[in-house]
């Protein structure tokens, strides 16, 4: 039976990859791209969206590079024209240096309220004492080391960030692909579970019950530079106890406030009849 439904996951894959490619150029979660990653609600009500694991954490990479490709091909164009426009290859490279560090940094550690404190702390510190030298001193500290980083030769040729962007946007696009047939939670319009599918099997189901969904974030330079990426913990009612938790979400606190919206307007009497019946069943046995 396994072997006769590899064929189909394999079709089910490579429609999805081809389907998604877009995502390859625009790996960020607007328009349609935003059903491709952070999931939707279909035409008849059922809500779905998925987990996503790191590695979502490039995408500002992706795209940056692509902006570079294209800045470095119109510096091309413009010396084939003989145009006098052209832009500097340090407003290029600078940028992708960043997000490049910014993506590494992310991807390695995880800077919740306490250690965001204390990095934004220390860099204030930092450049308030930078300020007071300058004042006390005279001396132009600040034009120095703007100075002292002009003179750094970054000008990356294009070939780099082309050669990266195509890399790690076709993994993005299988990943994507992946977590949507592997990763899928789903919530029907009517009932009262909340299923994970993998693919195309349940293999967890989280019940209505006295469970609330709250949305929390380990990283907060995820939450908002990543657009909500966080985790979803399934509490009791009361919020004290953990019963399950969805990692790797985007839009966090958005999709967990959909599926208690879901479960709050979902019919549970049915739900407790079938219930009943089996314990009647099993006592009648």
């Amino acid at each position: 039976m396994a072997e006769g439904r590899q064929p189909g996951i394999i079709w089910s894959f490579v429609r999805t990859f081809f389907g998604s490619i877009g995502l390859m150029f625009v790996p960020l979660p607007f328009w349609i791209f935003k059903r491709q990653l952070a999931g939707k609600t279909n035409s008849d009500g059922e809500l779905e969206f998925y987990s996503h694991p790191d590695f979502v954490c490039t995408m500002h990479l992706i795209w940056v590079g692509w902006l570079v490709t294209l800045g470095a091909m119109f510096n091309s164009f413009a010396a084939s024209r003989e145009w006098s426009a052209a832009i500097p290859m340090n407003y290029l490279s600078w940028p992708w240096l960043f997000v490049l560090c910014l993506t590494l940094v992310v991807m390695g550690l995880q800077f919740g309220r306490v250690a965001l404190g204390f990095l934004i702390a220390s860099i204030v510190i930092v450049l308030l004492g930078l300020g007071l030298a300058q004042a006390l001193s005279a001396t132009p500290i600040f034009e120095d080391i703007h100075r002292v980083v002009r003179r750094i030769p970054v000008e990356i040729n294009w070939g780099v960030p082309f050669v990266v962007s195509v890399v790690l946007g076709i993994n993005f696009v299988s990943v994507a692909a992946w977590r949507r047939m592997n990763d899928r939670w789903s919530m029907k319009p009517v009932g009262n579970y909340l299923d994970h599918e993998n693919f195309q099997e349940k293999d967890r189901t989280i019940s209505k019950g006295a469970k609330t969904f709250v949305a929390v974030f380990p990283c907060l330079i995820r939450r908002y530079l990543y657009f909500g990426y966080g985790d979803i913990e399934v509490r009791s009612s009361t919020g004290t106890t953990l019963v399950d938790r969805i990692e790797g979400v985007l839009f966090a606190r958005e999709t967990a406030e959909l599926v208690k919206r879901h479960f709050s307007t979902t019919d549970v009497s049915s739900a407790y009849e079938a219930e009943e019946e089996e314990d009647e069943a099993v006592a009648e046995l």
